[in-house]
């Protein structure tokens, strides 16, 4: 049986008898042993593919709720009888309880592949809802779905009020190490270290850096292929 139910799955009409038997109904103080329902919020939000992956892994945690509800019942009677002093029937007891922790690991982390899924699917801003330390009740973004998204906005709004402007001059030498606050260039601070030409004003040599200043690109370029300023 093992083998063939692992290996294909129920029939239909076998599925069927375990759904409408009364073992798989969900005792009264086992609130957690129900389907975990999206939020209307977010499904709706949804496109259709998504729905349909949601929807198929919610039909799963079903399968596994059902499970865990008929060993549920099954280890109430065994722990009565394993009470009185039967210590083979309480050696079983803890095994079959380790396998209900084990079922309610993968109703959990089924749980969460559907928000793994859906967080693919929404606006990123919401993104964080689908973090496993997002509580998770009946509904799979917990209670206040409606909540939490109007705290992410206002958080938007206020992250962008306090957030720091940005810098109107965007030199790489940074802003007033170039350009003055004028956005003219600071002649007197800046260039004056620099003597392009020997724009002098004073010293031995200043009336020769002068008059050599003045000269136009002709002249300059003349004397740069070898003419003898004395001939014609």
């Amino acid at each position: 049986m093992v083998n063939h139910v692992f290996a294909h799955g129920l029939g239909e009409e076998e599925y069927k008898e375990f759904l409408e038997d009364a073992a798989a109904k969900r005792p009264d103080n086992c609130h957690a042993l129900a389907p975990v329902d999206c939020n209307l919020q977010v499904l709706g939000a949804l496109n259709t593919d998504a729905k349909k992956a949601d929807f198929r892994l919610k039909d799963v945690g079903k399968d596994i709720i059902m499970a865990a509800t008929i060993l549920t019942k099954s280890l109430t009677v065994l722990d009565k009888i394993a009470q009185t002093s039967q210590p083979d029937v309480a050696q079983e007891v803890g095994m079959l309880n380790g396998a209900l922790a084990l079922l309610g690991h993968a109703n959990h982390k089924n749980n969460l592949a559907r928000r793994f899924i859906i967080k693919r699917e929404i606006n990123h801003k919401y993104a964080h809802l689908c973090s496993d330390k997002v509580p998770m009740t009946h509904l799979l973004f917990g209670d206040d779905v409606s909540l939490s998204a109007k705290h992410t906005e206002e958080s938007e709004k206020l992250r962008s009020k306090i957030a720091p402007r940005k810098p109107l001059s965007t030199s790489k030498f940074g802003p007033g190490k170039f350009w003055g606050s004028s956005g003219r260039l600071p002649y007197r601070s800046f260039m004056a270290k620099f003597h392009p030409y020997g724009q002098r004003t004073h010293g031995p040599w200043s009336e020769h850096w002068q008059s050599f200043s003045r000269q136009g690109p002709e002249t300059k370029n003349s004397r740069g292929r070898g003419h003898n300023p004395g001939s014609n």
